[in-house]
């Protein structure tokens, strides 16, 4: 949802996950004012084989169930700021180490990848 990314609520925090499954996909407009509501408009991303879309992490997306007999494979990168902190003590993904709440986010599954102080060839 274009634009979507600079809604927010409580002085600049960035929209509630309404469904913790991710399944409900139409609970984001329970929380969404009148003004957010007429602004919604969805752009499909229909994809090929190798394809990849990027958004802003804040930006409403999403994806309805795979009804087709085949798997739906996707990979997900995430980038942010060196130094950026966790804000819950909760497993951020299966399979990954557990931080504690304000701690840096770093290590193997969270490397840096590029330092302004690094030179560019």
């Amino acid at each position: 949802v274009p634009g979507s990314h600079l809604w927010t609520r409580n002085g600049g925090l960035p929209l509630p996950i309404t469904a913790d499954d991710f399944a409900d996909m139409d609970s984001i407009q329970d929380i969404l004012s009148e003004e957010e509501k007429s602004a919604w408009r969805e752009v499909p991303m229909r994809l090929k084989k190798g394809e990849a879309v990027f958004h802003h992490p804040l930006s409403v997306h999403g994806s309805y169930g795979n009804n087709s007999s085949r798997p739906r494979r996707v990979a997900v990168v995430n980038y942010f700021a060196d130094g950026t902190q966790t804000t819950t003590s909760r497993p951020l993904l299966d399979g990954v180490p557990s931080f504690n709440e304000g701690d840096k986010l770093d290590g193997q599954f969270f490397p840096l990848v590029f330092h302004p102080q690094w030179k560019l060839k």
